[in-house]
C-alpha cells in the first residue's frame, strides 16, 4: 500500500485522467461512472484525479514534519542525556512542558501564530512532535552512555561531540527509524486535521483533508465527495501503522532470536 501511495505520487502527471484543477461546470456532482471513475465535486474537478495528485502532499507533509521532529527531538534528546544534571535537566523540563499539551492543540497554536498555509502547517506539525521524540532518544542515550564501549572512548581522549555523533547516535537510529515510520502517520493524520480546519493547506490545492472540508456541505447530496478523499486517509494511515510494525519487529532482536 506505501509502494502504491508512493508510485502514485511519482506518476500522478502521468496517470491522472484529467488535470487536478480542471473545472468542468456542465459536470458538477456528477456520479462516479465512466469519465469520472470516482465522481466530481462541486466545481466539477475530477475526485480521482484530485486524490493522485493528493497523495504527492501527503507524502511531501509526512517527511517535512517527521524530519522537523525527527531532527530536534533527536538533538535535545542527546544532548540531554549526555550534558548531565544541569543542562540536561533544563532542557528535559522544557520538553516536560510541553509534552502536558496534546500534539493537535501545540500545532493549531502553532498554525494560528504562523498564520495558515501548507508550510506552516508541516512546521507546526513536525514542532508538535518534538517533545516525543527527545523522551525517546534521551532514554536511549541515558542507558546506552553508562555501556563499556563510551567510557573507552572517554579513557582514549574522544571529544563530547565526537562520543555523541560517533558512538551514542548509532545505537539511537534503528528505534527512532520504528518510532518514525509510526509518526509519519500521525503527521499525515494531523496535517488533513489542519487543512479540514482550514489552517493548513489552501484551496484549490489537492489535498485529502482539504477535500473532505469542501465536501461537507454535500455529504447528503454526493456522498462520494467525502467518501474518497477519507478512504484515501484511512487507507494511507493504516499502511504506515503496518509498516511501522513490520520495521519494528524487523530491527527488533528478541524477535530474530524467536524467528530462529
Amino acid at each position: 500500500m506505501v509502494l502504491l501511495l508512493v508510485l502514485l505520487a511519482i506518476f500522478a502527471p502521468l496517470l491522472a485522467p484529467y488535470p487536478p484543477d480542471q473545472i468542468g461546470v456542465a459536470s458538477r456532482l456528477a456520479v462516479p461512472g465512466p469519465g469520472h471513475w470516482l465522481g466530481t465535486d462541486e466545481f466539477g474537478r475530477d475526485i480521482l484525479s484530485r486524490i493522485m495528485y493528493g497523495s504527492r502532499l501527503t507524502l511531501y507533509v509526512g517527511l517535512v514534519a517527521v524530519g522537523i521532529g525527527l531532527t530536534c527531538g533527536i538533538s535535545i534528546g542527546a544532548i540531554a542525556a549526555y550534558a548531565g544534571r544541569w543542562l540536561g535537566g533544563l532542557l528535559m523540563r522544557a520538553i516536560d512542558l510541553l509534552y502536558t499539551f496534546p500534539d493537535v492543540l501545540i500545532a493549531l497554536g502553532l498554525v494560528a501564530f504562523l498564520g495558515p498555509s501548507l508550510t506552516n502547517a508541516m512546521i507546526a506539525v513536525g514542532i508538535s512532535v518534538v517533545p516525543y521524540y527527545a523522551r525517546v532518544t534521551y532514554a536511549i542515550v541515558l542507558a546506552e552512555r553508562q555501556k563499556t564501549y563510551v567510557e573507552a572512548a572517554q579513557v582514549v581522549g574522544a571529544g563530547h561531540a565526537r562520543i555523541i555523533v560517533r558512538h551514542l547516535l548509532p545505537n539511537v537510529v534503528p528505534p527512532m527509524i520504528v518510532v518514525a515510520s509510526l509518526g509519519f502517520s500521525a503527521a499525515v493524520l494531523s496535517a488533513a486535521a489542519l487543512s479540514f480546519l482550514g489552517l493548513g493547506a489552501q484551496p484549490p490545492a489537492a489535498e485529502w483533508g482539504l477535500m473532505l472540508a469542501t465536501g461537507r456541505n454535500y455529504i447528503e447530496r454526493a456522498p462520494w465527495v467525502v467518501i474518497a478523499p477519507g478512504m484515501a486517509i484511512f487507507i494511507a494511515v493504516m499502511a504506515f501503522n503496518i509498516l511501522g510494525d513490520g520495521i519494528r519487529d524487523l530491527l527488533d532482536p528478541r524477535q530474530v532470536e524467536r524467528t530462529f
